[in-house]
């Protein structure tokens, strides 16, 4: 059966007067679509982004296509945004369309057309991971929509409602099996930066998982949190809006532009190369505390405002194997001893055990966690959580230490390979910002 051509759709609002004009557009951010959705999930969008154009991309099967088979491909969406490309443009994708506007991007450069000045991907797993919840596109109804109600956070009324299961339901099932077909095929990474956006409170995709976006540029990558869970484009349109508008107007992540304003249950952290000159520990007049720490070619810093931070970095490869198995007999029973707070670096009894005792692929990982988590507390001042060490280093975090602090790690992905940050914040410390250098 044959697919219509799709429709690229400008979201309006009802007609409200406005005291002055809109500025003049510079730039324009086409969108894709979650799993279910249509052009109007991004109304919210268009109505606080007034320094940029907000085009949404309508698949068939929804709203005023609502008549046509819910069927599409990527070819046919970059048929679309094709002749958008002769002015300043970025991609969203929300869910699903993060994935799908990864994929018209690498559709766009094989056709040699103009890149997007950014690779937006909001409440999505890396192209090149799995999606957990594409399994229950094989369930029974109630089943399915039982899962996309409790895991992915849609309207309860799904449940209940049998016209809006009748108008959802198919448009659902499509969407799921696509995501459920998707084969991630290796490719070069993108030469467009990527800004990751993440929920919260987002079970399905928590802000850790989406640090994977950065294998796929080599342009610079940018994390940031958002109050809300999955549907934080719902939830929160004019806080995403101002961080969309405010990141096209700098220079780009990974290019020395500093955070966004910071708030007082954020943490800030950058990664770059361990000879560029930027940041020192301390505070500064602005109520912010930093703290940095280089190691193995990398660099870390991390930013608070309002209190104390500390930050440690590592590259897996110095982690081998080799290195947690070549330490003789004799060498083991000295490193036991916990070496006390001026070495910070050493492992203690618990943790040696814990690395002696776990699968060797396993005792780099560990090794490496360990030592930046205690390096991370003594960079924050918080010398005795750093002596008392780790119960159980295969947890992945964060981890509690002592009354007053957390642990986060970061899984990073270098030009210099694979590297972990681990970052020792108060608690109450909830929300991640991250730009990390990513060119190869």
């Amino acid at each position: 059966m044959a697919i219509e051509p799709l429709s690229i759709t400008r979201p309006t609002l009802p007609s409200t007067p406005r005291p002055n004009p809109p500025p003049e557009h510079t730039s324009v951010l086409l969108c894709l679509p979650y799993a279910g959705g249509a052009a109007g999930a991004y109304y919210g969008l268009k109505g606080a982004c007034d320094a940029v154009e907000v085009v949404a991309v309508q698949l068939p099967g929804r709203e005023n296509r609502i008549e046509e088979p819910p069927e599409f491909s990527v070819p046919r969406i970059t048929d679309e945004i094709a002749p958008h490309t002769g002015r300043p443009y970025a991609l969203y994708g929300h869910s699903m369309g993060a994935r799908i506007a990864f994929e018209v991007a690498r559709e766009l450069r094989r056709r040699g057309l103009p890149p997007p000045l950014r690779l937006y991907a909001g409440a999505a797993h890396p192209p090149d991971r799995r999606v957990p919840l594409a399994a229950a596109a094989d369930l029974p109804d109630e089943a399915f929509i039982d899962q996309l109600v409790r895991r992915a956070g849609a309207p309860e009324e799904l449940r209940d409602v049998p016209e809006l299961r009748e108008l959802l339901l198919p448009v659902l099932r499509a969407d799921f099996t696509w995501i459920k077909r998707y084969r991630y095929a290796p490719e070069p990474p993108l030469d467009v930066p990527v800004v990751a956006f993440a929920g919260l409170d987002d079970g399905e995709v928590p802000p850790g998982d989406m640090l994977g976006w950065a294998r796929h540029t080599r342009a610079g990558f940018a994390l940031r949190t958002l109050r809300g869970g999955h549907f934080f484009l719902k939830d929160g349109p004019a806080e995403l809006a101002r961080l969309i508008a405010g990141d096209l107007a700098g220079p780009g992540p990974g290019r020395g532009a500093g955070p966004p304003p910071m708030e007082d249950d954020e943490v800030h952290v950058r990664v770059f190369p361990a000879g560029e000159p930027q940041g020192t520990s301390g505070g500064d007049a602005g109520g912010l505390s930093r703290a940095v720490d280089r190691a193995d070619g990398l660099a870390v810093e991390a930013t608070v405002r309002g209190g104390a931070v500390g930050a440690a970095v590592g590259l897996l490869e110095a982690y081998g194997a080799a290195h947690a198995l070549s330490r003789s007999a004799s060498h083991s029973a000295s490193r036991r001893a916990f070496p006390g707070p001026s070495h910070e670096d050493g492992l203690g009894p618990g943790e040696w055990e814990q690395v002696a005792d776990a699968a060797e692929e396993d005792r780099p990982w560990l090794e490496l966690r360990a030592r930046t988590a205690r390096r991370a507390l003594s960079r924050a001042g918080a010398h005795a959580q750093a002596e008392a060490g780790f119960p159980d280093l295969a947890d992945p975090g964060p981890w509690p230490a002592g009354a007053g602090w957390w642990v986060t790690f970061l899984s990073l992905h270098t030009p210099l390979g694979e590297a972990l940050a681990a970052v020792a914040v108060p608690r109450g410390r909830t929300r991640l910002s991250t730009d990390m250098w990513t060119d190869r």
